[in-house]
């Protein structure tokens, strides 16, 4: 028995399907309002998140997946879960005594027909993945772009005295402490307001409560 190809295998299938559960996240903080990286109860990584299957179902009733990329991600959630829960299944060529008819959209994909039976699923199950990577961010290419602009905007400096106020408020992270800091900065320009001290500290305190992974 060759246990590498076995390794490579269900990596492949896992690796892929976790990079959907992130982005399909992402995607629906983006569409909720939510901050991308910002913690959330059912969509990070928690036992109360929901499933990938789950996300990928509501962005469907969205309307913010065609059908063919829908019918693609229930197939990468089925070939994920052979090769992370079946001791038996250790191929690609495995996968058709498992789930009925997988063969067939995963040679759609392939290539090279004249290839093993073995590289042609894997190059079709890869073909397949890109394909879906590729509807999702057309459909959502906003989303990097809006999440760039808004990591360059945290790339601020960061005084000793503004350092002792995050850790006074045990605010951990460069992004988490950019992101107070900014709000911070604000109220620190309402100089006549006498009650700044009590926001600023109300501000801190908000956030943390919103963002209970802070440290």
């Amino acid at each position: 028995m060759n246990f590498q190809p076995t390794f490579e295998n269900r990596q492949i299938a896992i690796e892929k399907a976790l990079f959907f559960e992130s982005l399909t996240s992402k995607l629906i903080k983006h569409m909720m309002g939510l901050e991308l990286l910002g913690s959330t109860k059912s969509l990070d990584n928690k036992s109360s998140s929901i499933s990938l299957r789950a996300k990928i179902d509501l962005l469907v009733d969205c309307g913010k997946i065609d059908k063919l990329t829908y019918a693609n991600l229930l197939h990468i959630i089925s070939i994920r879960n052979q090769f992370a829960h079946n001791f038996e299944c250790n191929n690609f060529e495995d996968l058709p005594k498992f789930i009925d008819g997988i063969d067939k959209p995963l040679l759609k994909y392939s290539p090279d027909l004249s290839a093993s039976v073995e590289e042609s699923l894997k190059k079709g199950f890869l073909n397949m993945a890109d394909q879906a990577f590729k509807f999702l961010l057309n459909e959502f290419g906003g989303v990097t772009k809006e999440y760039q602009i808004d990591t360059e905007k945290l790339k601020i400096r960061i005084t000793e005295e503004e350092e002792k106020l995050l850790d006074q408020y045990g605010i951990e992270g460069a992004r988490n402490r950019a992101l107070v800091l900014n709000k911070v900065r604000q109220l620190l320009k309402e100089d006549e307001n006498e009650e700044l001290n009590s926001k600023i500290n109300d501000e801190i305190i908000k956030f943390k409560s919103k963002n209970p992974d802070l440290h």
